[in-house]
């Protein structure tokens, strides 16, 4: 039972300390650890606006949104150097990335569209800062 309380106090320890540690570094380490979680790269200077889930019988997505000042069109060369076209896909000026790529059923995606675009990050709380050009939406499936 003492070790029990001890690992669970040095696990709770770590827990405080990380986030304190993102929270001094800035919004772009918090970020770049939701891309990651996701298996895709960061862009710098977005502002993340919310993660929200979809629950269903057997899995559930969760998403999270973020926008940004760049043009759609400015994020995918972005991303293309970046991912190549494996699982890319053009829409309008934006596109996006399924991962794994030849997967009928993709276990994440990562959408990029114009700000007007129609899209769940409606429903963030957040609001976009007034300079947001376009919305990056990453997602993916998880198994219950």
């Amino acid at each position: 039972m003492k070790f029990l309380t001890l690992v669970l106090s040095i696990s709770f320890i770590v827990l405080i300390g990380n986030c304190s540690q993102q929270m001094a570094s800035g919004n772009s380490n918090v970020n770049d650890s939701i891309f990651q979680s996701y298996g895709f790269p960061a862009h710098p200077n977005l502002t993340h606006l919310c993660t929200e889930y979809v629950y269903g019988l057997d899995n559930h997505i969760t998403w999270d949104a973020f926008v940004s000042p760049a043009k759609p069109s400015e994020l995918v060369d972005y991303y293309r150097r970046k991912l190549g076209d494996a699982g890319f896909t053009r829409e309008g000026e934006g596109g996006s990335w399924r991962r794994p790529a030849d997967a009928t059923q993709p276990q994440a995606v990562m959408n990029i569209m114009a700000i007007g675009t129609d899209n769940p990050s409606r429903n963030c709380k957040k609001k976009p800062p007034s300079d947001s050009r376009a919305i990056i939406i990453i997602s993916r499936m998880n198994k219950r």
